[in-house]
């Protein structure tokens, strides 16, 4: 397990938010009814994960996240954005995978530590392809920290789609 995965996974999502009303602000969606409903599933689902106590389950912060990436997915945000977006939901799944690897592994299965750690190496692996998948030129660093490796992505993607300064984190 995560030493700290609660403050692990908190200290990504909350990452998270800077970002979220950046895009919004720029794309015009922040103050709309859309983008209001976006920034209140995402202040529960912070809620929940801050709450949340490693090694029990995590789906009420699971339900809370999936919440959040309902309402996210259905703004109306701007193909030129999508970039941002997925950068967004790429740390989403990461917070995600923070959480499942840390909670107990699936039922069914014998509570056996070498269990656990089978279950922790499969979702981190799982985690990896899904993030790979939005965020293709996100390269994972044992060296700096989930939220500093987040803000790393999303200024490179800022720079890179000649995006406007006023986006960086």
């Amino acid at each position: 397990m995560c030493k700290n995965a609660t403050k692990t996974a908190a200290a990504l999502m909350a990452a998270i938010e800077p970002t979220i009303k950046a895009l919004l602000t720029e794309t015009n969606l922040l103050n709309t009814p859309n983008g209001i409903a976006a920034i209140n599933a995402y202040d529960a689902a912070l809620a929940a994960v801050r709450a949340w106590v490693p090694g029990t389950t995590a789906q009420v912060v699971l339900e809370a996240i999936s919440a959040f990436q309902g309402v996210f997915a259905a703004l109306p945000i701007p193909d030129n954005y999508k970039v941002l977006a997925n950068i967004i939901l790429g740390g989403v799944i990461a917070v995600i995978g923070v959480l499942t690897a840390n909670s107990p592994a699936p039922a069914g299965v014998a509570s056996h530590p070498e269990t656990q750690a089978m279950h922790q190496a499969a979702v981190a692996a799982d985690t990896a392809v899904k993030v790979a998948v939005l965020v293709p030129h996100f390269k994972r660093s044992i060296w700096h920290s989930p939220e500093s490796q987040y803000d790393s992505a999303w200024n490179k993607a800022v720079d890179a789609g000649g995006f406007s300064s006023s986006l960086k984190v």
